[in-house]
This record gives structure tokens, sequence and C-alpha cells, in this order.
């Protein structure tokens, strides 16, 4: 018994049309990943050299005064907002440039001031509410409540350090 014939197998132009379609979406995307890849490549190198210029460079608003600690909450605050790089990479740095200004000098009696509203998260509150007075737009003042309170939670960190390192 001869075989029956099969069904004839999509070879024409629907096939084509699925091949291009295909190609299409995959040379999108290919674009998509390469245009995000050289942006986030040009913020990493933008966000280095920020870093390096305001940060590990030798000359530091600290340097040249004795700042408050409220100076350097506020310091390190507008540091992050000028960041150029992904918000979590200069959010992650601006706590540490609230360390390096606190280290400057001696915060006993100021951290002993404090006392125990460092175990707290109301510590700096209120002097984040003021700063944030004069910021202008809602997205910077959103970054600006980020930053403000990170770098008062360092603040927060130095001075329990500090209360339990031991007296010298």
């Amino acid at each position: 018994m001869p075989d029956a014939p099969s069904a004839p197998l999509a070879h024409g132009p629907a096939r084509r049309s699925s091949r291009k379609l295909l190609a299409i979406i995959g040379g999108s995307v290919a674009v998509l990943a390469g245009a995000f890849g050289y942006v986030t490549v040009k913020h990493r190198d933008d966000y280095r050299a920020y870093r390096v210029a305001t940060v590990e460079s030798g000359s530091h608003a600290w340097d040249e005064r004795r700042m408050s600690i409220e100076e350097c909450v506020a310091h390190a605050t507008d540091w992050g907002l000028a960041c150029p790089g992904v918000e979590s990479w200069c959010l992650g740095d601006a706590p540490r440039v609230t360390l390096m200004c606190l280290q400057s000098a001696d915060r006993t009696a100021e951290c002993a001031e404090l006392g125990d509203e460092v175990r707290t998260n109301r510590l700096g509150y209120h002097e984040c509410e003021a700063m944030r007075e004069d910021v202008e737009g809602r997205y910077k003042k959103r970054g600006h409540k980020k930053y403000c309170a990170a770098n008062y939670r360092a603040v927060a960190e130095f001075c329990q350090d500090k209360a339990q390192a031991p007296a010298r």
C-alpha cells in the first residue's frame, strides 16, 4: 500500500516572516543591551572620577577646618546628591564620606552629648527635615531623605563604636 502523502511543511511565506520577526526581536534586544551596557560603563567611569576627585584626593573640607557632626552629615548628603553614578553606588559611599569627616577630629564630647539617641532610629530626623526644607524638587527631596538618613546611621554607628571602645 502506498504511503499517504504527508502534510506539507510550512516552508512558505509564514516561515520566512517568523524568521524575520525573530531576527528583528533578537537585533533589538542586542542593541538595547549594548546601549544599556554603554550607559552603565559611562556612569561607572563618571562615578569613579568623581569619587577620586572628591574623596580619595588629598584635600577635604574637614581638613581645612573642624566640622560639626551636622556639617559632616550635610557635606556627605550634598556629596551624594551631586554624585553622577548609579544611586546605589553613591548611597553606599555617602556614609563612608561621613565617617571620614567624623574621624578627622575627636568626637567624644559630641557623641556623649547625643547619649542614647544613637540607639534609636530617630537620630537626625529633625535635622534632616530642617535641611530638606531648602531642597527644590520632589525627587531631589526623596534623594536627600535617603542620603541624610544613611549619613545619620553612620553617625550612630560611629558614636556607638566610640562608646564601646576601651578608654585609653
